[in-house]
Parts: C-alpha cells; sequence; structure tokens
C-alpha cells in the first residue's frame, strides 16, 4: 500500500521530498488540496494515485517514485487509453518522480461537460499539477498529449524546464503519411491500416490494467485540436526540447519530428528505427535512454 498524504495547500510523498505549496503564498493558499486516494500495489515503485479539481473539472494522476529527489516527468498520454499503459516507462526513471496526468474521457477521469479548448485545458492541467506541488518539471507529451505539451510549453513557459515530444505532430499543419508505396488495399483503406497498426502495437505493449476510451469519449478528447495548429507558434518555445518518433510509425510519420525540431529553436530529434506509434510503452527502455542522455546535466541543445 503506497500512501500519500496532503501538505498545507499542496501534495508531498509519506518522507516529506517533495516541498508542499507554501501556504503563506496568496496564489498557492487559493489551491485546493488534491484528494488523495492510497491505491494496493504489489510493486515497491508502484504509484500513488491522485485527484485534482480545477473549475470543476476532475483529472486522475498517478506517481511513481515520489520519493526520489530528482527533476520529476510530467506525462501526457495520448487519445484513448488509461495512465496505467505508461508503467512500463515510468519504471524506466527510478531517480526521477514520474507523474501521469489523465485527460478528460480517458480511463477512470470522466469527460468534462463541455469541450475544452487546448488553452482551456491547458491551464486546467497546469493548475492540477500546482496542486501536486509542481510548479516546473520535465514535460513530455505522446501523441494528442503532444500536442496538449507544446500547448503549454508555449502558455506556460516558465514552468517546463525541459520538453520531450513523443510520436507528435504540430496539429493541422503536420505531414501526413505517404501511402503511395502501400499496397492497394491500404491506401484504399489508410484508416483500416492505421487501425492494424495501432492493434499490433497494443499487442506488443502492457496493456494489463489500460481503460480504452469508448468512441464518442475518444472523439470529444480530438475535436478541440481540430483546427489547431502550433507551426507559427513553436518558436516561442523556450525549454530545450527532444523529439521522439518511431521510423515506421504511420499516423504521426517521422518526418513531423524532424519538422518540429526545425521550428523550435533549441530541439533535436531522433527516430527510433523499427519503432510504431506507441514506442514510449513497446519500447520503454530505448526511449528511457534517448531521454537520459538528453536530461545529463550541463548537455545543451542549440
Amino acid at each position: 500500500m503506497h500512501k500519500a498524504v496532503a501538505s498545507g495547500a499542496g501534495f508531498a510523498n509519506s518522507s516529506g521530498r517533495w516541498a508542499p505549496l507554501d501556504p503563506a503564498n496568496q496564489e498557492d493558499a487559493e489551491l485546493p488540496a488534491p484528494a488523495i486516494i492510497d491505491t494496493p500495489s504489489t510493486q515497491n515503485e508502484g504509484p500513488h494515485e491522485i485527484w485534482c479539481d480545477s473549475a470543476g473539472i476532475c483529472l486522475r494522476a498517478h506517481i511513481w517514485h515520489a520519493d526520489a529527489a530528482r527533476k520529476p516527468i510530467v506525462f501526457l498520454n495520448g487519445i484513448g487509453s488509461s495512465l496505467e499503459i505508461a508503467e512500463p516507462l515510468a519504471r524506466q526513471f527510478r531517480n526521477r518522480p514520474f507523474v501521469a496526468l489523465e485527460m478528460p474521457g480517458a480511463g477512470q477521469t470522466p469527460l468534462s461537460p463541455f469541450p475544452l479548448a487546448p488553452a482551456s485545458l491547458a491551464r486546467i492541467a497546469v493548475r492540477c499539477l500546482e496542486q501536486a506541488g509542481l510548479r516546473r518539471f520535465i514535460l513530455m507529451g505522446l501523441s494528442l498529449g503532444g500536442a496538449l505539451a507544446q500547448q503549454i510549453a508555449i502558455q506556460y513557459r516558465g514552468r517546463v524546464d525541459r520538453l520531450i515530444l513523443a510520436g507528435t505532430c504540430s496539429g493541422t499543419t503536420m505531414l501526413p503519411a505517404d501511402w503511395t508505396e502501400a499496397s492497394l488495399w491500404r491506401t484504399l483503406n489508410p484508416f483500416a491500416a492505421l487501425m492494424d497498426d495501432l492493434i499490433s502495437d497494443l499487442a506488443n505493449a502492457h496493456v494489463r490494467g489500460v481503460a480504452m476510451a469508448n468512441t464518442p469519449a475518444m472523439l470529444a478528447q480530438f475535436a478541440p485540436f481540430m483546427g489547431w495548429s502550433s507551426l507559427c507558434f513553436l518558436p516561442m518555445i523556450e525549454a530545450q526540447t527532444l523529439v521522439l518518433a518511431g521510423s515506421r510509425d504511420r499516423i504521426i510519420p517521422p518526418k513531423n519530428a524532424v519538422q518540429l525540431s526545425a521550428f523550435i529553436r533549441r530541439a533535436d530529434h531522433r527516430i527510433l528505427p523499427d519503432a510504431g506509434h506507441l514506442f514510449p510503452f513497446t519500447e520503454p527502455e530505448r526511449t528511457a535512454s534517448h531521454i537520459e542522455r538528453f536530461l545529463q546535466p550541463g548537455r545543451t541543445v542549440d
């Protein structure tokens, strides 16, 4: 059993190594403390679970390695799946707290009663992280979570220490897959082909306890990003950025990693050979090795 404790207006783990928010700070004092839930686990590094509330929107979060002393990684998942899918990746970072935030409509987090524009969703996510005592962090986003991570990095530049974008794109200005060399069947049915790719990836990923959203919830998650593009704002991102992509990803082809790293001033990109769209879960060791090198002290991206 892993027990998280509320501390003042913020959150600290049971050893107190996360600094809680300062109740003397008026802005901090206005933040409600998160609801704390004990989560049983058979693993010593199993996650704490917390629920945060911002503007009436509740988000669920899992926190692995809460006692670790180094700067935390905040992970934003892609569309549809619950945050339990992040566990193989989270276990790679035993020297850092790893916080996975679940978006409305995914997993156990209820769908919001109204559509949330990307800027509003970014604000809610940051406010929930504030409730968890996180004011500055390493931000990682996968797929649609990567789009939200870009929005946060643009909107809250002072909060993001470093940025990791995985299997994501710039929105409506993304570079689509090239189907000219695909079979006729796949060219005529690209959606079916992409679903085949996802199913194949999920078959190789850790899916125990992972809840998948239904179609209406997935559409509700995706709809606010229709018409959204980060391309003209990417030069505003100040954080050093690592862009990762899988070489055989046809949902968001790897050439989008090149596009993102070209527009973000302090960015580098890496393509993982023979990796698909869900590579952080199917290839957690390889993914983590790239991230650890990127986070080495003194390393800079110019």
